[in-house]
């Protein structure tokens, strides 16, 4: 066996399925219910996984510990019940074995939310030894030997559906996952990754005001050097746009446009402000940088800001300030990525 799935579940029937048969056939299949009360065992059983409870004691990392005590395959792939791998996924596994045998791998995660998709990775592959485990009651992060684990980057892609409106503001996850955000903070209210994960949680379910007092407070710690501060940066600018204060985005962020100067969300977002508080003569510098920068995989970002999103917006500047031979090329630049905005401009224009 060469890799085990292992999972953490509780009261996942409307999505597990989905998850386990996304996992190549060849794979290790573990679940591990922390207190199900609907048919998620019944559901793992039926799509031939191994299954095991676990008495939950707020404690992610020990839920996490416990289903990777039980794999038997020689490397380790964490996905969550309202994720689905690729269909790549083994291939890519193999290419990455091929040159990293033993050691830890990022997988690229995209949350889809509504109809945007959010790129980030995070270290969800690893061998299978005991000197490889996860640290941390909330937010779990894979240590080795008692320090954060190495890693390369994979090219495994897993999406997470879980930050869709209708998942969580219906459900108790997402009160789960406030309560261990906010006990965490009562013993470290000075963690700003954890504060930045708290406003990114109600972010998603559109609470503006609460998502307003986390980001702030995770400015004030000002880790500028954190992979997460430029991210939040872009996220507390939206919620101030949400809110009706683009000037007072606008005037936060301007100054970070150049400290980070390979992150595009951040040029995105100002172009989208520029537009909002009259600063015509910004928009257009504003796309292009983001258009410059491209895609990123450093941080966190939005898919597309460096790409046709951009390009798009672009067109919109171009076709309001009447350069419409500027306008058509942006959009079929935009619709060359299936965009529908820009094809629909294409429509219209024509």
């Amino acid at each position: 066996m060469l890799v085990s799935v292992c999972m953490i579940v509780r009261n996942e029937e409307a999505h597990l399925e989905r998850a386990l048969q996304s996992i190549p056939a060849s794979f290790e299949k573990i679940v591990v219910d922390t207190g199900s009360a609907d048919r998620t065992v019944e559901i793992a059983k039926e799509n031939l996984a191994t299954v095991s409870t676990f008495q939950w004691n707020n404690d992610f990392s020990a839920a996490r510990n416990h289903s990777i005590s039980l794999a038997k395959g020689r490397y380790i792939l964490v996905l969550d019940a309202d994720e689905v791998l690729a269909s790549d996924t083994e291939q890519q596994i193999q290419l990455f074995l091929n040159r990293y045998p033993n050691i830890a791998g990022t997988i690229n995660i995209e949350n889809i939310i509504k109809d945007e998709r959010h790129k980030h990775r995070m270290v969800r592959f690893f061998p299978n030894r005991k000197e490889f485990y996860f640290y941390g009651t909330v937010h779990e992060t894979v240590y080795y030997n008692g320090k954060p684990a190495d890693f390369e980057s994979t090219e495994v892609t897993i999406y997470h559906y879980g930050y869709n409106e209708e998942m969580y503001s219906s459900g108790s996850k997402t009160e789960r996952y406030l309560e261990q955000y906010q006990q965490h903070l009562l013993l470290y209210p000075e963690d700003g990754y954890m504060l930045y994960q708290l406003g990114k949680l109600y972010y998603s379910i559109g609470e503006w005001y609460q998502a307003l007092d986390a980001f702030e407070r995770c400015l004030q710690i000002n880790e500028q050097n954190k992979l997460y501060y430029p991210v939040m940066l872009v996220m507390l600018g939206y919620v101030l746009k949400e809110l009706g204060q683009s000037k007072m985005a606008e005037e936060l962020l301007e100054p970070f446009a150049y400290i980070y100067t390979d992150f595009p969300d951040l040029q995105f977002i100002l172009g989208l402000l520029a537009m909002e508080t009259g600063k015509i003569k910004n928009v257009e510098n504003y796309f292009l940088r983001a258009l410059q920068m491209g895609e990123t995989s450093k941080y966190s970002s939005v898919k597309g800001v460096g790409s046709f999103k951009a390009a798009y917006n672009l067109g919109v500047y171009y076709e309001i300030t009447g350069n419409k031979l500027n306008a058509m090329k942006y959009y079929t630049q935009a619709a060359s990525s299936h965009y529908r905005p820009a094809e629909e401009r294409i429509l219209k224009m024509n």
